[in-house]
């Protein structure tokens, strides 16, 4: 499965990022990056992010701060936030208040 280079970069890019970022800073950005998207686009960039096995730390991230806003997650990404919050330790649960 091949990505484009925007999200390649995007993906890169919050991979790299050590600041407590939000899954709407890694929305915007890409809207940014290839102007006319919005926050679907972002959603399928984190799927195929984590169907390829990389990019974990901005995975996690993304559906993390998500779950933390609304209190769930789209149903796009229900299987894999309940793989990411299976592996969480009960101290990052509590960190992560979730």
């Amino acid at each position: 499965m091949a990505l484009a280079n925007y999200r390649k970069d995007l993906l890169n890019e919050f991979e790299q990022r050590t600041d407590d970022w939000h899954f709407t800073d890694f929305e915007q950005r890409s809207s940014q990056l290839k102007p006319g998207t919005n926050y679907q686009d972002a959603k399928v960039t984190i799927i195929k992010a984590h169907q390829l096995g990389l990019w974990p730390k901005t995975v996690k991230r993304y559906l993390l701060t998500n779950y933390k806003a609304f209190g769930n997650v789209s149903c796009e990404h229900s299987s894999i936030f309940s793989s990411i919050y299976s592996s969480l330790s009960e101290d990052e649960k509590k960190n992560w208040g979730v």
